[in-house]
């Protein structure tokens, strides 16, 4: 059966090409009459209007691009695959697709977004992983480019573009609050040793949550680099130091760490008790450990509303600029027992 198109809808319905096509692209030139009866045909014929065709009489190609990151270890990397999930559903949802783009760093993936669109491919971007340094936002303002970001611009608050980011603090506050509740004192913080901006403020909801407390805090608190075994081993130097408990930067720092309180359990607490990681991952869940939790779905629905109304000129009133809390997940530590070493 051969596919239909503008002109066999038109010679169906007795209308002209032009009505079709304005029912399609700008409906409210139609009057609504016949612009029911011709939207019901389309349905029903399963009609699809050409892709490149509408690129070529637009010079739109409704495509934007964004970073695909490397996954480091399989389980932090979920929080981003939410995130992609969630922007590719917003955007096809309003008839927009991404282009993904893998890239070792920010110059590499502003090379790659710049080449796409100065050859017509994609028509905005999506950025993530912003920090003090980034350069990206202000090249593509340099060459016109519409993008909006996953992440403030950190020490530029008054950059023009739209961004919605996540207040880390916020959880890890709450996630070390829990850990006294349950009777600890002496909690540990075993964070990522880049220590970036993000870092940064899990680190300071772990300071704001042990406000109060007569303990050294240097002595509880540990940087390494990312990674379960790196967690494993953090752990095992904070229990030497007398700690009891331990809020983690990532889920993966929590999962070696808690190994180590399976292996050298503190008396009258159960280790998935003791530990708050952090993105919220299913092994935090089927190991029973509560996890601060990142709104990503949400993230995703108000970039994609932002980057649109930047696109379409849109009269949809939206905020530009949103900071949304990050939520700590409570679980009770039934969980199954890990062993690392």
């Amino acid at each position: 059966m051969a596919r239909p198109t503008l002109i066999s809808l038109a010679k169906e319905l007795g209308v002209s090409r032009q009505t079709v096509s304005n029912v399609i692209n700008a409906p409210h030139l139609v009057k609504p009459s016949t612009r029911e009866r011709v939207q019901e045909h389309i349905e029903r014929s399963g009609y699809r209007p050409s892709a490149a065709a509408r690129a070529l009489r637009t010079n739109r190609t409704r495509i934007v691009g964004m970073r695909m990151s490397p996954v480091l270890d399989g389980i932090n990397g979920s929080v981003m695959d939410r995130y992609i999930h969630a922007v590719t559903e917003a955007l096809e949802e309003r008839g927009y697709h991404p282009v993904l783009v893998t890239a070792s760093g920010e110059q590499e993936e502003l090379a790659a977004l710049i080449g796409l669109y100065e050859t017509g491919l994609i028509d905005a971007a999506m950025l993530a992983y912003t920090s003090p340094l980034d350069t990206r936002p202000a090249e593509l303002r340099r060459i016109g480019m519409p993008f909006v970001s996953f992440g403030r611009p950190w020490g530029d608050e008054d950059a023009p573009h739209p961004w919605v980011d996540i207040d880390n603090a916020t959880g890890v506050e709450d996630g070390t609050r829990l850990l006294r509740e349950r009777g600890h004192t002496k909690i540990g913080f075993i964070g990522p040793s880049d220590f970036s901006m993000i870092d940064r403020h899990r680190h300071e909801g772990w300071l704001r949550g042990m406000a109060g407390l007569d303990e050294d805090l240097a002595e509880l608190d540990i940087c390494v680099a990312e990674g379960i075994q790196n967690g494993f081993r953090a752990m095992r130097v904070l229990r030497e130091r007398g700690i009891t408990a331990a809020v983690c930067g990532t889920d993966s720092l929590a999962l070696g760490a808690l190994s180590v309180l399976y292996e050298s359990p503190v008396e009258g607490f159960a280790p998935a008790e003791s530990i708050v990681g952090f993105d919220d991952s299913p092994v935090a869940s089927a190991l029973g450990f509560s996890s601060v939790a990142q709104p990503v779905e949400q993230v995703a629905s108000l970039l994609v509303t932002q980057l649109i109304s930047e696109l379409e000129d849109d009269v949809e009133q939206c905020e530009r600029r949103v900071l949304l809390p990050s939520v700590l997940r409570v679980r009770l530590g039934r969980g199954l027992p890990v062993r690392l070493g």
